[in-house]
C-alpha cells in the first residue's frame, strides 16, 4: 500500500492529475498560476536536482508531442491485471460535508453592505492595502493589494486581524507581529515582523438565514429538507465514483507490480518530468517555500522517484490501453475533452490545450479509461471507509492539511483572493 500512497502524491503534485483534483473554483485560473509558478522558477535557476538538467524544458515552452511515440510492447510485458483482487470502500455521505454544502450556499448568497458610520467589528469584511518588512526589508509574501479579510475569520494570525478591528475607513495601521515559534514557513518562525496596513473598505457581513424561504428562493427546492435530499443523494454519487476510482487506483498499483518493465522512451520521461518539476514548484510556493527548501525536505532524489513511477505506471497503463482498445482516437479525444470544457471554465479545445498541453490531456484521459475498466473487470472487497483508509492516518491527514494550508495563520505567500 505504500507504493499506492506514494504514485498518488507524485500524481497529484505534478500536473498529470490536475483533472481530478480540481482544488479550486476556477480551475482555468489554476491551471495558468501553474504554469506561471514554473516559468518563474525556471528562470529563476535550476530545478534543485543534479542530473537531470538536460531533461527537457519545463512548464509551456515544451509541449511534448513526441511523448507518446512509442510502442509499449517495447517496453513493458504485462502480467496479471484482470479479476485483481482489491478492496471497495463502501461510500458513506457525512453529515459535515452536508453542512458545509449548507455553508456554502449561504456564502454564495452572503451580502456586503459598506460601512461608513462606524469602525470596523469583529465579522466585518475589510478590503486592504498591507505591507510587511522584517529587519526594515519587505519580505516573499507579506504583502498584498486589494485583500478581502473577514475580521475574526482565522484566516490570518490573531493579532493581525485583532489590529484591525476599531478602525475606520482610510486610515492606515501599522503594528509590530511575531510569527509563532511553530510556523508553516520555518523562515518566518519566531520572527518579528511590521505591518503597515490601509483600510480601503469596511463592509458588513450580512449571511442569509437558511430556512424553507431562503432555499425557495435561491435553489430548485422548495424546503431545507427536500435540499438536503438533494445534497445527500449528489455527495453520494461523488462519494461512489471515488470509492470505484480508489479501489481502480488500487488495481493498476497491482498491475504495475505484475508487470515487467525495460526502459523508457525519454521523450515520456521528460514530459514527466517537467509535470512534475512544476507541480512541485507550484506546491512550495503555495506552502510559502522556496523550491530547494521544499526538495529538502521530500529528501535526495524525489523528483527523480517521483518521474519514474510515473513513467512506469503510464507505461503499464498504455499497454493495457493498447490490449484492451482503450486508447484515444481523434473522435474519441474530441468528444471526452467536449466534456471537460465546461467542468473547466473553458470556450473552446484550444484554450484548455494551450493551458493543460494535448500530451497532459491524453495521458488523463487514458489512465481514466484503464483504471476504470480494471475496476471493472477486478474481485472486489467491499471494506468500511475506516478500515481502507485507516481511522487514525484519516485523523492525521485532517491534521497536517490545516497545517500546511497555515489554518488560523497568516500566509506569507497569498493570491489575493478569499
Amino acid at each position: 500500500m505504500r507504493r499506492k500512497k506514494y504514485l498518488a502524491i507524485a500524481l497529484v503534485l505534478s500536473g498529470v492529475m490536475v483533472f481530478s483534483a480540481g482544488c479550486g473554483n476556477n480551475k482555468k485560473e489554476e491551471a495558468k498560476s501553474v504554469e506561471d509558478t514554473a516559468d518563474q522558477d525556471t528562470a529563476g535557476g535550476d530545478s534543485g536536482e543534479s542530473g537531470q538538467q538536460e531533461a527537457g524544458e519545463t512548464g509551456s515552452e515544451n509541449n511534448h508531442e513526441d511523448a507518446l511515440n512509442f510502442k509499449s510492447e517495447d517496453y513493458v510485458k504485462l502480467g496479471e491485471y484482470k479479476n485483481l483482487k482489491v478492496q471497495y470502500p463502501v461510500p458513506e455521505v457525512f453529515e459535515e460535508d452536508v453542512e458545509y454544502a449548507i455553508q456554502e450556499l449561504q456564502d454564495e448568497n452572503t451580502e456586503y453592505q459598506e460601512i461608513t458610520d462606524r469602525p470596523s467589528q469583529e465579522g466585518d469584511s475589510v478590503n486592504i492595502d498591507y505591507t510587511g518588512t522584517m529587519d526594515g526589508e519587505e519580505f516573499e509574501g507579506g504583502s498584498d493589494t486589494d485583500y478581502e479579510l473577514v475580521l475574526g475569520s482565522g484566516d490570518f494570525l490573531e493579532d493581525f486581524e485583532n489590529s484591525l478591528i476599531g478602525k475606520n475607513k482610510g486610515e492606515v495601521v501599522t503594528f509590530p507581529l511575531t510569527f509563532p515559534e511553530e510556523y508553516f514557513d520555518s523562515e518566518a518562525e519566531g520572527k518579528q515582523a511590521e505591518f503597515t496596513v490601509t483600510i480601503n473598505k469596511i463592509s458588513e457581513v450580512i449571511v442569509p438565514e437558511y430556512t424553507d424561504e431562503f432555499v425557495a428562493k435561491v435553489t430548485d427546492y422548495k424546503t431545507t429538507e427536500e435540499y438536503e435530499d438533494y445534497i445527500r443523494g449528489d455527495l453520494m454519487i461523488t462519494a461512489q465514483e471515488e470509492s470505484a476510482s480508489a479501489s481502480g487506483e488500487d488495481a493498476l498499483a497491482l498491475a504495475v507490480e505484475n508487470a515487467e518493465v525495460n526502459g523508457y522512451p525519454q521523450e515520456l520521461y521528460d514530459f514527466y518530468y517537467d509535470e512534475t518539476v512544476a507541480g512541485y514548484q507550484f506546491y512550495a510556493s503555495m506552502m510559502g517555500m522556496e523550491y530547494e527548501e521544499f526538495l529538502e525536505q521530500l529528501g535526495e532524489g524525489a523528483v527523480e522517484d517521483a518521474v519514474l513511477a510515473q513513467v512506469e505506471e503510464y507505461l503499464v497503463a498504455q499497454a493495457i490501453a493498447d490490449k484492451e482498445g482503450l486508447t484515444v482516437t481523434g473522435e474519441g479525444y474530441q468528444e471526452e475533452v467536449q466534456a471537460l470544457l465546461e467542468e473547466y471554465e473553458y470556450d473552446t479545445i484550444e484554450e484548455l490545450e494551450e493551458d493543460y498541453g494535448k500530451t497532459s490531456i491524453i495521458t488523463q484521459i487514458i489512465r481514466s479509461r484503464v483504471v476504470n475498466f480494471l475496476y471493472e473487470n477486478a474481485e472486489v472487497e467491499e471494506v468500511s471507509q475506516d478500515e481502507y483508509y485507516g481511522e487514525d492516518e484519516s485523523e492525521d491527514e485532517d491534521t497536517e492539511d490545516g497545517e500546511e494550508a497555515g489554518e488560523g495563520e497568516l500566509e506569507l505567500e497569498t493570491d489575493g483572493e478569499e
